[in-house]
């Protein structure tokens, strides 16, 4: 009785052990994350909706503390909006540093250093990045030709088909 016991339980710690193991295996790029780098951090200043003559009839606004960050993703640049309740911008977020992004849709994801919080930012704005770097990755496409023995003859005998 107590030799099953004693199986049975080595055979749930192996098996405890594997999966733990299992699950420390996963990195970061096989959840879709990938290295970039912040490339600017400028203030997002929301425009106000009053059109009237005297502006302190104007509509109070809320506080917004927003940030467009823009991240470099291989030879892809990103703009996302960071916003915030309080005036907080993360210090990973500072030009020349880098981060852990992953995209979805219109929706980037960055996750902290130092921390296991994920920030997610709507993409306001994509383009690529044409430097020295991304035109000598890119590559060059020839228009494809077929050769001439792979050409089958055709007889045409005029007339519509």
């Amino acid at each position: 009785m107590t030799k099953t016991i004693g199986l049975q339980s080595v055979t749930l710690a192996v098996l405890l052990v594997s999966l733990h193991a299992h699950a420390k295996q996963r990195t970061a790029t096989e959840e879709g994350y990938q290295i970039a780098t912040v490339v600017s951090v400028t203030r997002h200043a929301s425009a106000s909706n009053y059109a009237g003559d005297n502006p302190s009839d104007a509509p109070l606004q809320a506080r917004d503390y927003s940030y467009d960050i823009g991240i470099r993703l291989n030879c892809n640049l990103y703009v996302g909006r960071y916003e915030s309740a309080i005036k907080y911008l993360p210090s990973a977020f500072a030009p020349h540093h880098e981060v852990d992004v992953r995209l979805h849709k219109h929706i980037m994801y960055v996750s902290l250093p130092f921390s296991d919080e994920e920030v997610m930012m709507g993409i306001v704005a994509h383009r690529r990045v044409k430097d020295e770097v991304c035109a000598k990755a890119a590559p060059k496409t020839l228009p494809a030709q077929v050769p001439n023995h792979q050409l089958t003859p055709t007889k045409l005998n005029g007339g519509l088909v």
